[in-house]
């Protein structure tokens, strides 16, 4: 199974605890989709086509963390400047 979401989407997101924890829903772009073991966001991760990991820059705090793709939530919408009138 190909990785659901792509590198430069917008994501909300469970950063830890999985989609169903009472973790705060975060927002980052992502910067990497990693589908193979190897390193991402500074940590070794044990990722596959199956489980693939992804990098996401967190738009509040700029920091990176390794994801999971249950724990992302779905596509954030973000309006473009162009919509604005």
């Amino acid at each position: 199974m190909a990785p659901q979401f792509s590198k430069g989407e917008t994501v909300r997101y469970k950063p830890i605890g999985g989609p169903d924890s009472n973790t705060p829903e975060s927002v980052g772009t992502i910067l990497n989709v990693l589908t193979e073991p190897g390193v991402q966001a500074e940590r070794h991760v044990n990722a596959s086509e199956e489980d693939p990991r992804y990098e996401i820059e967190n738009a509040n705090t700029g920091k990176t963390s390794a994801i999971y793709e249950k724990n992302i939530i779905g596509r954030e919408n973000v309006a473009s400047e162009d919509s604005e009138e």
